[in-house]
């Protein structure tokens, strides 16, 4: 499976900046005193990832206040994943994402999901991980879980209490994103990507249960409104009714031709001529109809060619403005008091150019934009694609609609045309033969037997389509019913085994750490059980939660499971533990000697100062003091 890296973490605002010394694979220690920034640290990597950040967020009581107060501000994360290597760059207040690849190619994702967003930023990561994205289905209600889901077993930080295993949710009150159910899929979902298929089946099985349904309704409600018109074609079949037609449009021939044998002199025709008086009236109704809705279709078509080549000019935009915002760490290269070839700050006279001519201010001011300028405009043209779409949308819709009457217009007229130059040949040909009177009666009768079979064929041929619609639905839910089952009876057997494993990696670790603890493995809710259940210290739930973290690491290490092979740690001493048991705790990061030697992860820890085990000295990346806070302030110009 993939594995997560990162590289580098960058902060730029208009008042601070931050840019992290190069982090590596294996243990990257980041120590400082208590106010020096290691949180700012923690989250500026989890804001980086799509993660919701409480203090980032200004409408919070409590908020960060050189990030909420700055402006202008965004995180960089240089990432590696296996050896594919990204840019990440999140703006603050905006939940948008932009992605570079080693190519330079740059896409943007949105962080949350909604209709104008089906895809977000958490499907690209997961996709790149080689973790599904599974939807939930729990009663009426269903969501996809994402990347921030799985990453409460992946960031330990320091808010959530330790007894409690999972970071906690975004939304405290959100009871469905924090069942049991959901937290039960999260870690299933990181121990065995075989699972994925399973939860992603039992998703699809809901989905499908409702189509079936909505077709088995669908079906039963055309089925009355048959039996209601009259018709009884619940024996029928479309082979027997196509050779009852056949042979009636063979009788209908046979009269035919005798007609015309018949026929003679010409007779009274003052019906028909009322007849004929009233077809060619609906005749011309019709082609006027046709003529209008041809005309109308023609502008709609105008119309639809001009949005299609003002949605690509817009797209064209939209891209080079995403190049621009990903392009650069700062966008205000120049300013109206920089010199465009030094760069050094100019005192400017008011109302003039840097060379001494006379401008006008604001339109002077009108080549310089800011970030957030850059986004709005981003935004602006993003929301007129839309915006397009909704209108092509409709065109394509009037389209389907305006051909729909065009071909109902083509039969009608097909058929009046039809039926209008056959009274034209009688009216000029019949004569007063009673005979032919009698079998022009019949020919009536049986165009009228001809039409209702039609009429029959048209209604059974919908009655078999919605009925095949049915089945079909029916047999793919019971398809993929009988392999859920199949796959929840594989599924005990490999999570029983994983579990197994789990369990040996933990009451190693848990055993190790703690002189009083002789058993730990996890219940059927994959939660802690110490010794059976016997009562610990609070102390102890510090290493019960950091070895659960670890023991997934580990696993993701020695087996192939969908964990990223990266844990971010953020000072676990504020969480109740001594020293020397701390150090304990610490000293299972570092796996062995031969993992040691050749790490395939990454733990990113962030801890007080000298507060890890002696040996760890060479892993610190970075110090934080009083004096070296992690957000410099920037120098003014």
């Amino acid at each position: 499976m993939a594995s997560l890296m990162i590289s580098r973490v960058l902060y730029s605002g208009e008042n601070y900046e931050y840019r992290s010394p190069e982090l590596k694979q294996g243990l990257n220690i980041i120590e400082g005193k208590n106010g020096s920034g290691k949180t700012t640290f923690s989250d500026l990597i989890s804001y980086g990832l799509g993660v919701y950040v409480r203090q980032y967020d200004c409408n919070e009581s409590e908020i960060h206040k050189e990030i909420c107060g700055d402006k202008d501000n965004f995180v960089i994360l240089e990432i590696s994943i296996n050896d594919s290597k990204y840019v990440l760059k999140r703006y603050f207040n905006n939940n948008t994402i932009f992605v570079t690849d080693s190519s330079g190619n740059v896409e943007s994702y949105a962080i949350y999901r909604g209709e104008a967003n089906p895809v977000i930023f958490s499907d690209w990561f997961l996709s790149k991980l080689h973790i599904e994205v599974v939807e939930i289905y729990q009663g009426s209600r269903k969501f996809k879980i994402n990347f921030p889901d799985l990453y409460r077993l992946i960031h330990y930080d320091q808010d959530t209490v330790p007894r409690k295993i999972y970071k906690e949710h975004r939304t405290d009150n959100n009871f469905i994103a924090d069942s049991l159910q959901i937290r039960k899929v999260i870690f299933e979902l990181l121990i065995g990507h075989q699972f994925s298929e399973y939860h992603s089946l039992v998703g699809e099985l809901k989905k499908l249960e409702r189509e079936r349904d909505t077709a088995k309704s669908v079906f039963n409600n055309y089925e009355k409104m048959v039996r209601d018109m009259g018709y009884d074609i619940s024996h029928l079949t479309t082979e027997a009714l196509e050779k009852e037609l056949m042979s009636a449009n063979i009788n209908l021939e046979k009269l035919q031709i005798y007609r015309e044998s018949r026929k003679k002199l010409k007779i009274d025709s003052r019906q028909f001529n009322h007849q004929l008086t009233q077809l060619r009236t609906d005749l011309v109704q019709i082609e006027r109809e046709y003529v209008m809705l041809q005309q109308r279709k023609q502008n709609v078509l105008t119309e639809h060619r001009s949005l299609v080549d003002l949605k690509e000019d817009l797209i064209r935009e939209v891209t080079h403005l995403k190049k621009i915002i990903s392009a650069h760490e700062e966008l205000n290269l120049f300013s109206p008091n920089t010199c465009p070839c030094c760069l050094l700050r100019v005192d400017r006279k008011e109302n003039h150019c840097i060379c001494g001519s006379e401008i006008d201010e604001s339109q002077y001011e009108k080549f310089f934009y800011s970030s957030e300028e850059y986004l709005d405009i981003l935004k602006s043209k993003q929301k007129s694609v839309d915006t397009i779409d909704v209108a092509l949308e409709s065109c394509e819709e009037e389209l389907n609609d305006i051909d729909k009457a065009i071909f109902v217009l083509e039969i009608k007229k097909e058929k009046l045309t039809s039926h209008l130059n056959d009274i034209e040949k009688d009216v000029a040909v019949l004569s007063n033969d009673s005979e032919l009177n009698r079998i022009n009666d019949e020919i009536l009768q049986e165009k009228s037997k001809i039409q209702d079979l039609e009429q029959k064929n048209v209604v059974l041929k919908k009655y078999e389509s919605l009925e095949e619609q049915f089945n079909t639905k029916n047999e793919e839910y019971g398809r993929k019913f009988r392999r859920a089952l199949m796959l929840e009876g594989i599924l005990k057997d490999i999570i029983e085994k994983q579990l197994k494993q789990f369990n040996e990696i933990y009451n190693s670790l848990m055993t190790d750490t703690a002189d009083d603890i002789n058993k730990a493995v996890i219940d059927e809710n994959y939660m802690p059980i110490i010794n059976d259940g016997e009562y610990k210290q609070a102390s102890t739930n510090v290493p019960k939660r950091f070895m659960y973290f670890l023991t997934l690491l580990r696993m993701s290490i020695e087996s192939d499971i969908p964990f990223p092979r990266f844990l971010l740690i953020d000072t676990p001493e504020n969480l109740g533990i001594d020293n020397e048991n701390l150090d304990r705790v610490l000293q299972k990061i570092i796996p062995d000697p031969a993992v040691e030697t050749k790490p395939d992860f990454q733990v990113i820890l962030t801890t007080g100062i000298n507060k890890y085990p002696p040996a760890f000295k060479e892993y610190v990346r970075d110090t934080l003091t009083d004096e070296d806070r992690l957000l410099k302030r920037r120098a003014k110009e």
